[in-house]
């Protein structure tokens, strides 16, 4: 056989959208979604005629929500999760305190928190790489300072001088050099993902992944299958395994209740040889890089960074693995030991002066402890905002301590600008999301929608001091369910970057104004009904 003939054989092998049948991945989820309604139902009349049936169930029952109440009211999570859980468990004392323990406890099966308790606990001191870098962005901005420390000091995190950094304001911008860097890779690829999806772009990166394999490059992904549930066959793992790919599944998803049901994977991110990392809003599939057409025009932002700072990915990405699938003792065939030590002799050479290209940290955030690092961060970012904050969200569905630290921010004369979708995703999340228009204008807060279509960014950025670039979306299961990832970037260039999309963003989007969303009583009933509805989303 000819190259030519092989290289097209590999690429149709390669093509997820050729072994993927839409029939049988959408066969797949409906039956799943309908056992899994089916059991809910089931459930519900259950325990329902159990109580009419049984004096005796029915005061069991009763006793088993009030344990749920008082366990929810010790939980150290944010009130207004907590209050929206009480209120629901309170409204159906037969069934509420079950269904909190199916639908409201956000930590993964035992096994899983144990095993990647353990994993992290074992691989912390691989995270002690440069001690000092730290101390040079707090002698520059002690506020800013402190933001670091604490994202290091709660997720093990570091600090490193900040190296090269691309920003993308929509996903197709950065396809190009994507491509490239995959194609250039040499040592290893992982992929972590929330959203897998058959079609055009999907095809593209498993032609080149597969490339690679045959080259010697190790590639590994990791993609959550709840968020491809309508779209991936069951075996697709088998099909990457087929193809040299080593792939993991999260959390498999079951038509069954159980109470890990919550606990998904929302990371984005690829780490290309440990010196170059792609993480923001995307997933692969077509829609982010606009190749079709989903909720009008998709603006997406995406972030490329080189250097050292890239081995925060990278053992984000292994732990995640070896919790799943144990299988690296250590990780020192990946660790970036030119980069590291560049950087450490270059912070050496300053003697103490101002790195002239600031400071990159990647970081992520997991639910297995009760820290909400990045909703902390965010609150951060707004709290320490002087002249302005701007922020992507395609979803605003926020805790009471969030609108608080933006409405605050806005009454002592910071500049926040809150750009959402135009056309939304979901038109129920959207509902919700205008609940809270009413209060952040009357605090004096700019709401703007993207007029185009869809956003699905989750960026901040303020006072040319500070930008943020991730996964985490402003709601409930990314700030408490989720594992998410982001990076921060304080006093570098790409901040620039950031502020100009913004700015040119701003145009093409509607200003929301006080008269648009007077409150009646009617709207104030329907508001409350969906931020207790909030949690579940």
């Amino acid at each position: 056989m000819g190259l030519k003939e092989n290289t097209k054989n590999i690429r149709e092998k390669a093509s997820i959208s050729r072994v993927t049948d839409g029939r049988v991945t959408l066969g797949r989820a409906l039956l799943i979604v309908i056992l899994f309604l089916l059991q809910l139902i089931w459930f519900i009349l259950f325990l329902t005629k159990l109580s009419h049936y049984s004096a005796a169930a029915k005061t069991v029952l009763r006793i088993i929500s009030l344990i749920m109440v008082l366990f929810v009211v010790n939980r150290n999570e944010t009130p207004s999760y907590r209050i929206s859980w009480l209120i629901i468990i309170l409204a159906f004392p037969i069934f509420g305190g079950l269904f909190y323990l199916l639908f409201g406890h956000k930590r993964p099966v035992k096994n899983l928190a144990q095993q990647l308790n353990a994993v992290e606990e074992h691989h912390e001191d691989t995270m002690n790489l440069i001690p000092n870098t730290q101390k040079f962005l707090s002698d520059q901005d002690e506020r800013l300072g402190s933001l670091s420390k604490y994202i290091n000091n709660q997720g093990n995190m570091p600090l490193y001088p900040g190296g090269k950094a691309d920003y993308y304001p929509v996903g197709e911008d950065m396809l190009a050099d994507y491509f490239e860097d995959l194609r250039q890779a040499k040592e290893f690829i992982f992929l972590e993902y929330y959203i897998i999806k058959p079609g055009k772009f999907s095809d593209q990166v498993f032609e080149i992944l597969a490339d690679k394999v045959r080259e010697g490059v190790e590639v590994r992904v990791i993609y959550d299958d709840f968020g491809s549930l309508m779209d991936l066959s069951a075996d697709f793992v088998d099909h990457l395994e087929g193809l040299g790919i080593q792939a993991i599944k999260f959390n498999p998803f079951t038509p069954f209740f159980t109470l890990t049901a919550n606990t998904r994977d929302h990371r984005k991110m690829t780490i290309i040889d440990g010196d170059i990392a792609y993480t923001g809003g995307l997933n692969l599939a077509d829609e982010y890089v606009n190749y079709i057409e989903r909720f009008g025009y998709w603006k997406d932002n995406v972030v490329r960074f080189e250097g050292g700072s890239v081995w925060n990915y990278t053992v984000l990405f292994l732990n995640m693995w070896n919790g799943c699938c144990p299988q690296d003792k250590n990780y020192n065939q990946y660790k970036p030991y030119d980069a590291l030590t560049q950087e450490k002799d270059y912070l050496e050479d300053l003697q103490g002066q101002t790195p002239p290209c600031g400071y990159i940290q990647p970081y992520g955030d997991t639910p297995l402890d009760s820290e909400p690092l990045g909703e902390s961060a965010y609150r951060d970012i707004v709290n320490n905002a002087v002249d302005y904050v701007y922020i992507y969200t395609p979803y605003l569905v926020i805790s009471y301590e969030m609108q608080t630290t933006i409405e605050l921010a806005a009454k002592r004369g910071v500049d926040v600008r809150i750009i959402v979708p135009g056309i939304p995703d979901k038109k129920f999340v959207y509902r919700l999301t205008q609940t809270y228009y009413y209060n952040l204008l009357q605090s004096g807060v700019r709401v703007f929608e993207f007029t185009p279509g869809f956003i699905h960014a989750k960026t901040f950025v303020s006072d040319d001091r500070i930008a943020n670039v991730g996964s985490i979306n402003l709601d409930y299961r990314s700030l408490y369910l989720n594992f998410e990832n982001s990076v921060m970037f304080y006093y570098h260039p790409v901040i620039e970057d950031v502020l100009a999309d913004f700015k040119n963003t701003l145009v093409q989007s509607k200003e929301i104004t006080l008269d648009q969303v007077k409150e009646t009583y009617w709207s104030k009933l329907t508001s409350g009904l969906l931020r207790v509805l909030a949690p579940l989303l």
